[in-house]
């Protein structure tokens, strides 16, 4: 399973080609140093500049079309601040935890295989091989700086398991339990816009028809003992079905408190909201697999407080310290995005 993980997130992070436009300009020294852990760790520029390029290639291929072009050099609207800037402080936040849990990974039993080494410098080779001069140049970084951060993320895979191993897994059905719904909805806000695009309201008699046309869809479900039946012929009403707990959020509160009301089969008496109306039937008062399915949920939630927290105690532990000046020589003069294969 370890393996298995481990080639999953060599896989993802580096087993692809970047694309890069604008100019390179001059070349990083991968050596400089960027940040010291303890005092002693030096954090080569290279490994954290590769980092820091890959979310930005990932920023760039998924969100560019929607937030628009040069998004690192877009000024974040509640503070001002370059959204670059802010990547690269958060970057470097990760980074300080990466070399605490590599410093601490000893402490918990945590090392590498010879098999994940060996795989870690081959996928290191192969992401190199992948790309260009160019983005070699513009990043600035080298076999050690890839195999090293391929190691720290690694690392930080196997010491997640070490950190919760300790977690409470019991979790009881009352906690846990999950309801089985499933409802209809239909809209009262109007879909047609006047000349100056605000959506022209309902008049009270199309309402009071959309209101008729969901109640005979409930009245033929209660003869037949199913939503999802009764409303088949009707094409603009659709029947979902969900599972809900005491700590969900959805459907809509009135949903959920009009569904708590019923018993296995049971239909609820037609709900009007403020946009629509909705017709509810309990399918199961407990639903074994929601349940089930919400206690691995509820089980991995501790297991990420804990392992925040832990991770929190042993950042404090160490000392961390940015140089500010090489943090500078990342700019967000280039656009990277990663090369999608056709």
């Amino acid at each position: 399973m370890m393996k298995k993980r481990m080639m999953t997130i060599l896989s993802l992070v580096f087993a692809m080609a970047f694309v890069m436009t604008g100019c390179a300009g001059s070349k990083l020294n991968a050596s400089e140093t960027i940040a010291v852990l303890d005092e002693t760790k030096n954090i080569r520029l290279g490994e954290f500049s590769l980092m820091l390029r890959y979310q930005q290639a990932q920023m760039e291929t998924y969100y560019g079309s929607m937030l628009g072009g040069g998004i690192y050099q877009q000024e974040m609207p509640d503070t001002g601040e370059v959204y670059g800037d802010t990547a690269k402080r958060s970057q470097m936040e990760e980074f300080n935890l990466l070399y605490v849990l590599e410093a601490e990974a000893p402490n918990y039993g945590v090392t590498l295989t010879e098999e994940e080494k060996g795989a870690i410098t081959e996928a290191a080779k192969t992401f190199l091989d992948n790309n260009t001069p160019q983005f070699k140049k513009a990043v600035g970084a080298e076999q050690t700086d890839v195999e090293h951060l391929l190691t720290l993320l690694t690392l930080q895979n196997k010491m997640y398991d070490a950190l919760t191993t300790d977690v409470d897994t019991g979790v009881s059905d009352e906690e846990a339990a999950q309801k089985r719904i499933s409802y209809a909805f239909i809209s009262t806000t109007g879909t047609e816009t006047d000349d100056e695009g605000n959506a022209i309201e309902l008049t009270e008699e199309e309402k009071a028809e959309k209101k008729a046309e969901l109640q005979a869809v409930l009245d033929a479900a209660k003869e037949k003992g199913d939503l999802n039946a009764a409303a088949e012929e009707k094409e603009n009403i659709t029947v979902n079905t969900t599972t809900y707990g005491t700590d969900s959020s959805s459907p809509a509160e009135a949903v959920r408190e009009a569904a708590d009301l019923l018993k296995d089969g049971e239909f609820a008496e037609l709900i009007e909201v403020e946009s629509g109306y909705y017709a509810v039937q309990m399918v199961s008062t407990f639903d074994r697999e929601a349940t089930d399915s919400r206690k691995e949920a509820i089980v991995q939630e501790r297991k990420n407080t804990l392992y925040d927290e832990k991770c929190q105690e042993l950042k404090d532990a160490h000392t961390f310290t940015t140089v500010d000046a090489v943090m500078a020589k990342l700019t967000f003069d280039q656009t990277f995005t990663l090369k999608v294969e056709q």
